[in-house]
């Protein structure tokens, strides 16, 4: 006997939904083309090739039947509102619909089976909430050679300073640009994972978010949770470690002031 497999409360909810509708649509078009099914089944049977009618029906109940559920995804009970509604309401994340397509792959159970409930996220404030499933989302798509769904503030930082690396090697030391003013990408990309925009005056500020975002993405809040949140937690709080101590050391006269 079929069982319907499902993740979480709104996924169920949107297979049911998948199962009435894709039988509601295709009835509607079946009672559309009666009229021109009829006299071809007539004809079909009278001429004895009724066994091409079973193949026809067969064929149609099977393509129909998919199509009409894709076209309900496709318009009015998109694939993805399972994970928003799962993120807005259960983990209390705000997100949009665009995000929630992104993110489905985590709660849909299109990994093998595998999902991750995240109740864990709960326990970050709501300023890091949607960057938290953000990063995890990336780590996940790390671990199946998948682009990156989500581009985070230091990105563009790391990818200005694989640049400028690249086009250094390239050339003689005299040939070598100009630094550009401003942060190094290496500063830039510090500062971004911290949540900072822009070297500031004082360092305290730098210690501040620091210890904010440390204290949001520490590995105890994150206990319960399956090996890879926990190995994702790691693997954040040890970027922030690091990212905090190369800003202190570079910045060791501002720290020390």
């Amino acid at each position: 006997m079929a069982t319907i497999r499902f993740t979480h409360g709104y996924d169920l909810l949107h297979k049911i939904g998948d199962i009435a509708g894709g039988l509601t649509v295709f009835a509607a078009a079946t009672s559309v083309i009666s009229p021109i099914a009829d006299p071809i089944e007539r004809a079909l049977k009278h001429s004895g090739f009724e066994w091409i009618w079973v193949i026809i029906l067969i064929a149609y109940f099977l393509i129909g039947y998919v199509g009409s559920i894709i076209l309900i995804n496709k318009t009015i009970w998109p694939s993805w509102l399972p994970t928003f509604l799962y993120v807005r309401t259960t983990l209390r994340t705000p997100i949009t619909g665009t995000e929630a397509e992104k993110l489905s792959y985590l709660f849909d159970g299109s990994l093998g089976g595998k999902w991750y409930p995240l109740n864990a996220i709960k326990k970050i404030e709501t300023e890091y909430r949607k960057e938290a499933l953000f990063r995890f989302a990336n780590k996940v798509a790390d671990d199946y050679r998948w682009i990156h769904p989500f581009e985070m503030p230091e990105d563009r930082a790391h990818k200005e300073f694989q640049r400028q690396r690249a086009a250094n090697a390239g050339q003689n030391q005299q040939e070598r640009q100009a630094p550009s003013p401003g942060p190094s990408p290496e500063v830039e990309y510090s500062l971004k994972i911290l949540g900072l925009d822009a070297v500031p005056s004082n360092f305290d500020v730098i210690k501040q978010a620091y210890r904010r975002k440390i204290r949001e993405f520490h590995p105890d809040k994150f206990v319960g949770e399956k090996p890879d949140v926990l190995k994702y937690a790691e693997e954040t709080a040890k970027r922030i470690n690091s990212a905090y101590a190369y800003l202190e050391q570079r910045f060791a006269g501002m720290a020390q002031a």
